[in-house]
């Protein structure tokens, strides 16, 4: 009796575990929009309707209502649980058997009693579609069938003791003329809740499905859902697109070690070509087009190297990758995505030198567009193909790539036919703005010499000058253009005279690629077919539902469904958008950093100028950049995707929140929140009032009624500093991924700050830009440079540039000569004063000297003035 009722329990945690698998099939088919396509899921309308399921005969299926059961084992406790509801074989009436076990091999197999009756439940479905008829035909269409199953009635608790429950599923696949093409069946099935998956033959147009159950002991289903999937790994583009993709790595490969050693042959055999640099980072480098072009391509591969490593997934190096080498996949995977890239950029730096080094750029640049085809294709083709939105939205992100290989293969097929050797195009190529110059000119032409510190006027004062300044601006000049470069200045907050570093340029411009492919593919993640919103709420509706007070697990999950959508996209296109604008206010810290670096204010250092960074910080910033703007960017949106998830669930779950506003809402703590914040706001009224002169914000009156308020007041501050706790952690939850996505700002304090990488790569980007293309230290070597005598070569002109009269290379030797004699004087003078200023403007003692003079200068005029 006991191990019955020991059965009679397992039975039951069994059927509540299986009702929710219906649910659950039932609710991802909604939410999903995934119809089913048999056309009676529950069964309960058997030979009834047209295309529907059909029987032998009218009664060899019935449906069993639902009932409710009690397993409770004592006498006094009554605990209830549902079975039917569900179809299944007729057990009372006769038929013949398909399939019999006695149960003699039970000891060897475990195999209970079982009969299998011949009196199949039929249905026909369709394969319909362009799209499913040549994934069919392609051999990569797959089946699946996901039955729900219940126990038919109280007695199939007590025959499951010496009975199995067990089913034969029997498949025959027709082309569009009905002609059979082939036939599938499972085998007998026990106690099992899940068929294997299939794939269809090619040709398949209908499936008619058979359903052969047990009858003493039958398993009972209460839904059943079919659908069609691909398997992409079996798709012809999918298998094609590996094998191109695994032979374009390895040529990838062996171009980066072909094209460098063709440089390196043309250096030792042609005395006019130098090894190129792929990039120029210590150094005043134009900032070509081309190059950013060059990392656009590049951050489609960073991306998907970075999104797969997210979410533990297989990379294109795992195929061929050693597994001692997969220990160190972070750092390799990225250092191969330098070397396939690295080709490109050498020959980007040398093509205006040879068109071999174009003839290399257009080659390995459709090598590497080709090896990036070949890895998107499958997902374009198969994964979006399905989905139109989704499918539109990726492709709309794909075109900045697809520009920028194209900008990079017309550029060397330009330039492999209108290239010429000439010294004036190469230094054309090199040739940068003047803005350190002109920074510099402003610097020595300023009369103004200020050293002492404005006074901050009020609001309503600045307001009035800066209206008073605007339209006496507007009188003087004309209206400026609302794309002007002023307006750019203003809208970035950069400065004319300030050159943003080059690899500031790069790293915004490979960040902001990234984060434009992380959107989409994250909206896919969260709410696409099968993704990480509708499988959760389907597994938890039925339990989130019984806090509301008409509890309905499937309308809970659609209107969730519809709350968590909005979060989603709000969390994604919102949050995603924000953090991609935030990200371009580097431009505006680093003009301020640079300008104060250079005025000797080395305050945001630790150590100030005797800082431990060195030029090793300065080589990890572009790395750090990206990394830590992709990765503060997801913790970003997750982060407003879980705020959107509880609005939704106080939205939802309505008896949940009543009773939370009723028991703590209501209560002392959050009651005494707002009562202190009154208090708060009326006791600095009162102290402004009454203890502090009009006009000054410390200077007492009342000085002996001061001293009883505060010793009161000090003691009923603390109910004000308890509850402000909650916001204060909320404003750091709210702010942390704002500091952590730019790796210019850090909130840490100075004992911890050498730790964040990030912004010590950023610190050092800026001491070795300071270092290297200090303005006033590269005007007075520009004006050295007159006096070194210029290398014996041969000058080689391009048709167009030998005909310039104005072209400095055609000044011959003895005109050169004479125009230095004639300027040797002013160029000596220069050289004196240049020396002079260099050395006045770091000289310490003389600026306190001149400090002092205008103090004692102001000090005297004040006197005088009195």
């Amino acid at each position: 009796m006991v191990f019955c009722c020991i059965l009679i329990v397992t039975g039951t945690l069994l059927l509540r575990l299986v009702h929710g698998v219906a649910f659950t099939t039932q609710c991802w088919e909604k939410l999903n929009g995934k119809a089913n396509l048999l056309s009676d899921g529950t069964c309960q309308r058997i030979n009834q309707e047209y295309g529907g399921w059909q029987t032998y005969q009218s009664d060899d299926w019935i449906y069993y209502p639902q009932q409710y059961v009690n397993v409770s084992l004592t006498e006094t406790k009554l605990s209830i649980a549902t079975v039917g509801g569900c179809c299944a074989p007729n057990r009372l009436k006769p038929t013949a058997s398909i399939f019999k076990d006695d149960g003699d091999t039970f000891e060897e197999t475990g195999g209970k009693i079982v009969a299998i009756a011949d009196a199949p439940l039929v249905q026909t479905i369709a394969v319909k579609g362009a799209y499913m008829h040549y994934m069919t035909d392609d051999h990569a269409m797959n089946f699946t069938l996901l039955p729900s199953v219940q126990m038919a009635d109280k007695h199939s608790v007590f025959y499951g003791i010496a009975f199995d429950r067990a089913v034969i599923i029997t498949y025959q696949y027709r082309d569009i003329d009905h002609h059979l093409l082939g036939n599938y069946s499972t085998g007998v099935l026990r106690n099992s809740r899940s068929v294997d998956d299939v794939t269809l033959p090619r040709k398949t147009r209908f499936i008619e499905i058979s359903i052969y159950g047990s009858r003493a002991n039958p398993l009972c289903f209460t839904y059943i859902y079919a659908g069609l999937y691909v398997d992409i790994s079996k798709t012809t583009v999918k298998k094609i697109s590996s094998q191109m993709a695994y032979a374009l790595q390895y040529l990838a490969l062996i171009n980066f070690i072909l094209v460098p050693s063709c440089f390196a042959v043309m250096t030792f055999v042609l005395s006019s070509f130098e090894f190129p640099p792929p990039l120029r980072f210590l150094c005043r480098q134009p900032s070509h087009p081309l190059n950013m072009c060059i990392f656009i391509a590049i951050g489609s591969f960073i991306f998907s190297q970075a999104w797969n490593l997210i979410n533990s997934q297989s990379v294109i190096f795992d195929e061929w990758l050693p597994r001692a080498a997969k220990m160190i996949e972070l750092f390799l995977s990225f250092f191969l995505y330098a070397v396939y890239f690295y080709p490109i950029f050498i020959c980007f730096s040398a093509s205006y030198r040879s068109r071999i080094a174009n003839l290399l750029g257009l080659y390995t640049t459709l090598v590497l567009f080709a090896l990036r085809v070949t890895i998107d294709l499958p997902s374009f083709v198969v994964t979006y193909a399905r989905d139109v939105p989704f499918l539109v939205l990726n492709i709309i992100t794909s075109v900045p790539a697809i520009v920028a290989y194209a900008a990079i293969a017309l550029y060397f097929l330009i330039r492999i036919f209108t290239f010429r050797s000439c010294d004036t195009c190469r230094l054309k190529f090199l040739e940068v703005s003047d803005i350190e110059e002109l920074y510099v000119r402003k610097l020595f032409g300023s009369k103004e010499f200020r050293v002492t510190r404005d006074i901050r006027h009020p609001w309503h004062v600045r307001i009035w000058e800066y209206l008073v300044s605007l339209i006496m601006q507007r009188e003087r000049q004309k209206y400026h253009s609302l794309w002007s470069m002023n307006t750019v200045h203003w809208l970035f907050g950069t400065n004319k005279y300030v050159r943003i570093p080059f690899a500031v340029k790069a790293s915004l411009t490979l960040l902001i690629h990234c984060l434009a492919q992380l959107i989409p593919v994250l909206l896919i993640q969260m709410v696409g077919v099968g993704g990480v919103v509708p499988v959760h709420l389907c597994a938890w509706s039925p339990y989130l539902a019984q806090f509301q007070y008409r509890p309905d697990p499937m309308a809970f999950a659609i209107k969730s469904f519809m709350l968590m959508q909005i979060a989603v996209y709000v969390a994604t296109l919102g949050a995603g958008g924000f953090c991609m604008i935030y990200s371009l206010g580097i431009l505006r810290r680093t003009t301020k950093d640079i300008l104060r670096i250079r005025r000797g204010n080395y305050l945001l250092f630790k150590g100030k100028k005797n800082n431990d960074i060195d030029l090793d910080d300065a080589i990890r910033f572009l790395g750090v950049c990206v990394g830590f703007g992709f990765t503060g960017t997801l913790y970003f949106m997750v982060e407003v995707s879980l705020i959107g998830t509880g609005i939704a669930m106080i939205i939802q779950l309505d008896h949940l929140r009543d009773t939370f506003l009723n028991h703590v809402g209501y209560g002392i703590f959050f009651m005494s929140f707002f009562i202190a914040l009154i208090v708060q706001m009326i006791q600095k009224r009162i102290t402004g009032i009454l203890f502090i002169k009009n006009g000054t914000r410390f200077s007492l009156q009342n000085r002996a009624p001061l001293l009883h308020y505060w010793y009161f007041m000090m003691f009923t501050s603390m109910t004000r500093a308890l509850t402000s706790y909650i916001i204060r952690t909320l404003k750091l939850l709210l702010r942390y991924p704002l500091f952590s996505l730019r790796v210019d700002r850090n909130a840490e304090t100075w004992s911890v700050r050498r730790g964040d990488g990030g912004f010590v790569g950023y610190c050092g980007m800026l001491l070795a830009e300071h270092e290297y293309n200090n303005p006033v230290l590269l005007v007075f070597i520009e004006c050295l440079l007159p006096c070194l005598k210029p290398p014996n070569e041969r000058i080689r002109l391009c048709a167009a540039h030998r005909n310039d009269p104005e072209n400095p290379l055609l000044m011959t030797t003895d005109s050169a000569k004479n125009h230095q004699g004639e300027r040797s004087d002013g160029i000596s003078r220069a050289k004196t004063r240049w020396f002079l200023a260099y050395t006045l403007i770091h000289n310490p003692m003389l600026r306190r000297s001149r400090k002092r003079r205008e103090e004692d200068k102001g000090k005297k005029k004040g006197v005088l003035h009195h």
